[in-house]
């Protein structure tokens, strides 16, 4: 199947009558959901030294903030099984009705988290109870991101899915943003207030956000490339079968990709408002400041990048955030080791740009993956990848500086992943500029 036979088709869909609605509608509803899901994931982040004194023992000590990151992490293990369920689900009977799911349980778990009674009310029991709400919490983002970025993508005009896939990557951080202001918030009612009970709130504001995340949802239809796949009779009945078989390579390079880029997201969102207290003497409120400015920043970055890709192509950028990624790490973190505001800005800046550069290449994945596994394809290397090196970055980073004494170890822990990426996104990610949207992979 090639992008020329395609053609005819793509352009039918993309000139019929409605369609300009259709996929605003489909952006954002797609990108509503994407806001939850950070939304929620980054209150648990940035309350984590709360959540520590919350829900562990006194005696636990510093080891009760390592225990609470490590509980960030476990949430990650649960994704990979949440993205072959979702996957599946999304291939098979469509994106709209996955997507819908995966909102709900978000939702639902997120609340749990903002009414769980604390360690002082059932001792063990409430960090067990945490648990199972991040697993919940996992299992469902597994299906989020990429089949937002999937179902947005397969909407958008051909010569858009730059734009389209950088504003799903910028409601990310929009999605962070909005969590770092509901936490502020609720912070200004004093320390010990907030301890107390305020910050159940933001989790409860979370779950009553995905609801309506999730009826915007059910007001879209199912995406084009679904649809003629409907028509076709050309559903899947073993996605994960075939990606295995035909497109492994096009997997494992997806999951190097997702590799990189969640370790630069996540030891910006879960880690940095932590070092930036540790390293730099940043009262911890500040530090959410400078790292809520660095994440205004990234939004509109990504959507610049993203049309720019539509344009030029999408190697360049990407071969530029590649190799920016390799050099940034170390002189951010010296930047901000001084203390200097406008050092810390500079580098926060710079990590940000890497960051906005390699997001770029999400489209391409997107656009490797055959589209009757797309979903499947995009879920299982991305939550993997998240797994093991994005939802643990913050407890690795902070074990790197406990055994090393040194709080450089997490920028040498980013390059080394970086160095160890570079070599083979450089050869697997091709030029798809001019690929069909129902071509997918051309790999093996």
């Amino acid at each position: 199947m090639t992008g020329t036979a395609n053609a005819p088709v793509e352009h039918q869909i993309e000139t019929s009558p409605g369609r300009r609605s259709a996929r605003r509608r489909a952006l954002i509803a797609g990108a509503t959901g994407n806001i939850v899901e950070w939304f929620d994931f980054t209150i648990y982040g940035f309350t984590a030294a709360v959540l520590a004194t919350v829900f562990f023992p006194p005696e636990f000590g510093s080891g009760a903030l390592l225990a609470t990151f490590a509980l960030y992490g476990v949430a990650f293990l649960a994704r990979p099984a949440g993205g072959i369920f979702f996957g599946r689900l999304g291939d098979r009977l469509g994106r709209r009705r996955s997507l819908s799911l995966a909102i709900t349980l978000m939702g639902c778990s997120t609340a749990a988290i903002g009414l769980l009674p604390t360690y002082a009310s059932i001792g063990v029991a409430a960090p067990l109870l945490l648990l199972l709400c991040r697993l919940v919490q996992g299992f469902s983002a597994g299906g989020e991101y990429t089949g937002a970025a999937t179902f947005v993508v397969e909407h958008a005009p051909s010569h858009r899915r730059g734009l389209y896939a950088g504003i799903i990557s910028s409601s990310s951080f929009v999605g962070s943003i909005l969590a770092t202001v509901t936490v502020l918030s609720f912070s200004l009612v004093g320390a010990e207030h907030f301890a107390d009970g305020g910050w159940r709130w933001p989790f409860i504001i979370g779950g009553v956000v995905a609801m309506v995340g999730l009826f915007m949802r059910l007001a879209v239809e199912e995406t084009p490339a679904f649809k003629e796949m409907q028509e076709n009779d050309s559903l899947p009945t073993r996605p994960l079968a075939d990606l295995f078989r035909n497109h492994w390579r096009t997997l494992l390079t997806s999951f190097v990709y997702f590799a990189s880029l969640g370790v630069v997201t996540h030891m910006l969102l879960g880690y940095m408002p932590t070092f930036l207290v540790i390293s730099a003497d940043v009262p911890s409120t500040v530090a959410l400041l400078m790292t809520t400015g660095a994440l205004v920043l990234a939004v509109p970055l990504f959507i610049f990048f993203g049309a720019t890709v539509d344009r030029i192509g999408r190697r360049p950028l990407v071969r530029i955030g590649m190799v920016m990624s390799v050099f940034v790490s170390v002189p951010s973190y010296l930047l901000i080791g001084t203390g200097n505001a406008f050092a810390i800005a500079v580098a926060l800046a710079a990590l940000v740009v890497a960051l906005s550069l390699l997001a770029s290449a999400l489209l391409v994945i997107l656009e490797m993956m055959p589209t009757h596994a797309r979903f499947t394809g995009t879920a299982i290397p991305y939550n993997v990848a998240y797994a093991l090196f994005a939802g643990t970055a913050p407890l690795v980073c902070a074990s790197l500086v406990n055994a090393t004494g040194s709080n450089l170890s997490p920028a040498f822990y980013a390059t080394a992943i970086a160095l160890i990426a570079l070599p083979i996104l450089w050869r697997g990610i091709p030029e798809t500029k001019d690929w069909s949207a129902t071509q997918g992979s051309a790999t093996k």
